[in-house]
């Protein structure tokens, strides 16, 4: 058996430096503030450049309003989440530049680990956290480990050479069961951390099945 810890776990991605600015368009989203619907200092207006589509504008300078006034020009950062990935609200490059930030981190602790000879081998994964994101809301336990776990496979199968190499492959006939997450409740965030362990499999319905004996002896020679 191993285990590996990862302590405080990271939870946001930083994907870009600066947040582009936002614009009222009309046939979109209006805006709520009551101000931008004094037609005699707000209107929508063709902008060279843009075709035919009509933003909102100051009057007085001509410039579009912008809908993001906060969030215009700070850094972009998305917290960890399956569902953002598998809903396509995170999709492409920004996936890949998550998925990179969290083995990045990740392969710290997995390089520590002991190339793995002895298949099969089955994982579970502990996830010490506090009951409520941010002291608001609960999340799901799966759509919050399904990145780590995904990221832990890949770590351990060194990822293309960015980690050492604990298995040779993360298949069925090597690793049975891929981590399964267990939530592990903590008073305070900086106490979260992932807890994966390792261990062989002991199941005689796999380890006595023919047909998989006969693959596993295949992939030892």
């Amino acid at each position: 058996m191993q285990t590996v810890t990862i302590p405080e776990y990271i939870r946001r991605v930083k994907l870009s430096e600066a947040r582009r600015a936002k614009y009222y368009e009309l046939g979109k989203k209006p805006p709520k503030a009551k101000k931008y619907h004094d037609k005699k200092k707000y209107e929508y207006r063709e902008i060279k450049g843009f075709g035919k589509r009509r933003f909102l504008v100051d009057k007085e300078t001509g410039d579009r309003v912008i809908a993001n006034p906060r969030a215009a020009g700070t850094p972009n950062y998305i917290v960890i989440n399956g569902q953002k990935i598998y809903n396509g609200e995170v999709s492409g490059p920004f996936r890949n530049k998550l998925m990179k930030a969290i083995k990045k981190e990740m392969s710290i602790y997995t390089d520590t680990l002991k190339p793995i000879k002895d298949f099969p081998v089955r994982i579970n994964l502990e996830i010490h956290d506090v009951i409520q994101e941010d002291g608001s809301s609960y999340w799901d336990v799966d759509n919050r480990s399904w990145p780590y776990i995904k990221a832990f496979q890949d770590c351990l199968t060194g990822d293309r050479g960015n980690c050492k190499k604990i298995i040779e492959d993360d298949h069925c006939v090597y690793v049975t069961q891929p981590p399964v997450p267990l939530f592990i409740p903590v008073g305070n965030p900086k106490d979260r951390k992932l807890v994966f362990t390792i261990t062989k499999e002991d199941d005689d319905r796999i380890l006595k099945h023919k047909e998989f004996k006969e693959h596993l002896k295949k992939l030892k020679t």
